[in-house]
């Protein structure tokens, strides 16, 4: 490494070790410490800058200067939250605990991380917990909690069957509008009295005219109204390895361009909806399971065609008003209905 370049960390503790490969600092986190970094102080040439990095959220205060340690799960930590996010670009670090805050939004150039399924964020109120405008945010490795009560917490093996009249009441984990170039992964959100995951316009990339760049991968969504919802011009999303069940509603496709591959929408009452809204459709299913629903498929005045290929399906499947839908090479333990004019195509099951 040049000697024009001094990089003197500050604060580091035994959550990171540090290592010099070619003349690049490496810094690598170790997930089982319990400290993170807050910054770097970076000097070239006689010119200094102070770039924040890593960072933990008990780095910083609430209004009543209390630090969110994640022990008291009636105070509301909305304060901290955006006090680390907004602190430059780089990794927000959430403990292991239980947290409140609502309306949060990850600014550009930030990814929230927590510590897997120990790190819980619940609502302090608002009917959003998180709600996302912009591009190049991340979020990864926590759980959403909406704490639905009531008739939310009957088990979906219950004969009475309560789970299947829950409401939707508008209650949302993560809402984004107006997003690109994002990544969800590793999160559970469970228990909300309305969509899991709600994501509406996206806009197009700065890398392509038409790609969002926008990847939700490893998710689990269950107990919700609807668990993940595409809703009208969320296009061009990339989603695997998703996890829909015990909802109501295990997804919603109201967009187009999307593609859903090796996922599970199980025990819930409707696996999956498909209806146009504008620029609907047209996407793609494959490798995905649709088991043990009541309805497994419902693809309603779907008119610019949608391809459903490899997959598997043990629960109903409806066909209303529909165009150019394609359902290929898959398994069906149930029987079709298709109502309406229009040319749909079954084979090869």
């Amino acid at each position: 490494m040049s000697d024009k370049w001094r990089i003197k960390a500050l604060n580091m503790k035994s959550a990171y070790g540090m290592q010099t490969v070619g003349g690049v600092i490496t810094i690598i986190l170790l997930l089982a410490g319990r400290a993170f970094a807050e910054s770097s102080e970076i000097k070239s040439d006689g010119k200094e800058m102070r770039i924040t990095t890593q960072r933990s959220l008990k780095q910083y205060h609430n209004t009543d200067a209390k630090i969110p340690d994640g022990l008291d799960n009636a105070i509301d930590d909305t304060v901290a939250f955006q006090a680390a996010l907004g602190d430059g670009p780089g990794i927000v670090f959430v403990p292991p605990g239980f947290y409140r805050c609502g309306n949060v939004n990850i600014p550009s150039g930030v990814m929230l991380m927590g510590a897997g399924p120990a790190t819980v964020i619940r609502s302090n109120g608002a009917k959003q917990i998180f709600n996302q405008r912009g591009n190049n945010w991340r979020m990864r490795d926590l759980v959403l909690d909406g704490e639905a009560a009531g008739d939310w917490q009957v088990e979906m093996d219950d004969p009475k069957g309560g789970w299947k009249t829950r409401k939707d009441l508008g209650c949302t984990g993560l809402l984004l509008r107006d997003c690109s170039e994002f990544q969800i992964s590793g999160i559970i959100v469970r228990n909300f009295s309305g969509i899991g995951i709600q994501i509406e316009r996206t806009r197009r990339s700065s890398y392509c005219r038409w790609a969002t760049q926008g990847h939700i991968y490893d998710v689990v969504v269950s107990g919700n109204y609807i668990g993940l919802s595409f809703d009208e011009r969320a296009e061009y999303i990339n989603a695997s390895m998703l996890t829909c069940q015990g909802n109501v509603i295990g997804c919603v496709i109201n967009a187009g361009n999307v593609k859903i591959t090796d996922s599970n929408f199980t025990n819930n009452k409707t696996g999956m909806i498909i209806e146009d809204k504008d620029n609907g459709s047209h996407g793609s299913i494959s490798g995905c399971f649709l088991n043990h629903n009541e309805l497994s498929l419902l693809c309603r005045n779907v008119k610019l065609g949608m391809t459903i290929n490899n997959c598997c399906f043990f629960g109903a499947i409806r066909i209303e008003n529909s165009v150019g839908v394609n359902i290929v090479n898959s398994i069906m333990g149930s029987g079709v209905t298709i109502t309406g004019e229009g040319s749909n195509r079954i084979a090869g099951n």
